[in-house]
């Protein structure tokens, strides 16, 4: 998808296994798109993979310390992607 409210629409009207999001996104940010998930369907908010190239700024660091979520950092190693996956799709949330 291209912004955040199209993701957030198609959370809204889909199912879905699995949500790759980007902390830094145009319009709102990935961490005020997932707290938007989190409301609309916990269950899929746990469900979410963070890409980031930013695990150095405090915000994101301290985001990412208290979802605790699984996130990769740009650029990242697609086994370790495929990895995340599998273990969040095994969980069957």
């Amino acid at each position: 998808m291209d912004n955040a409210g199209d993701a957030l629409e198609r959370v809204k009207g889909g199912r879905y296994s699995l949500i790759l999001l980007d902390i830094k996104m145009p319009g709102i940010s990935g961490i005020e798109l997932y707290d938007s998930i989190r409301k609309i369907a916990q269950s899929l908010a746990r469900r979410v993979v963070f890409i980031t190239g930013d695990v150095v700024g405090a915000r994101t660091t301290a985001f990412l310390s208290e979802t605790k979520a699984p996130y990769i950092t740009k650029p990242f190693d697609a086994e370790r992607l495929k990895r995340d996956i599998d273990r969040i799709l095994a969980q069957g949330v």
